[in-house]
């Protein structure tokens, strides 16, 4: 697991000279690292890698419908009327997409935090569904993937290997035999 920062991509290459995720992870043993979806260069939290491809695919399939939560700073507050469109579901470009859950975290002022979680791990969905109801974002963190947690001892920019417990969760979230 890595905890990305704003400002890197999730890319091997870029043409921007930016900085990479890849060039923070550690020379795997064998193969190379395939990231368990991606995070937008604004957004940041926890991303998760493999060197086995068929697990990546396996974890990001929409069949396996895995919860990723995500703290999300709004300007501007989230009313019931809102939360209910949200949780129902939105029209996208690229489909229909919803939150699963929408809890208040927090926040004085302008800004207000909430915890929201999806399944469906599409373009930027949270940001969309978010602009869908005309409140922008102004941080976005994963905090949370299936059953994979963002440890709040994990600094920014560092990696860890996910522990035995930990593995062993993931694999029984979806019933997976890769490793």
């Amino acid at each position: 697991m890595y905890n990305k920062p704003a400002g890197e991509i999730v890319a091997r290459r870029d043409p921007d000279n930016r900085p990479l995720v890849f060039s923070k992870f550690p020379k795997p043993e064998r193969g190379r690292w395939v990231t368990v979806g991606r995070l937008d260069i604004n957004s940041e939290g926890l991303l998760l890698a493999t060197t086995n491809g068929e697990l990546a695919n396996q974890l990001m399939h929409p069949s396996s419908e895995l919860e990723r939560e995500y703290a999300v700073r709004v300007l501007g507050e989230i009313t019931e009327q809102m939360a209910q469109h949200l949780l129902a579901g939105i029209e996208l470009e690229d489909g229909f997409a919803s939150f699963e859950r929408i809890d208040f975290s927090g926040g004085e002022g302008a800004n207000k935090w909430y915890h929201v979680t999806v399944t469906q791990g599409r373009n930027r969905v949270v940001r969309r569904l978010m602009e869908s109801q005309g409140l922008q974002v102004s941080r976005l963190q994963r905090i949370r993937y299936g059953p994979v947690r963002l440890p709040s001892w994990l600094k920014t920019g560092r990696c860890s290997e996910l522990n035995e417990k930990e593995i062993k969760r993931l694999r029984q979230a979806f019933s997976c035999d890769a490793d």
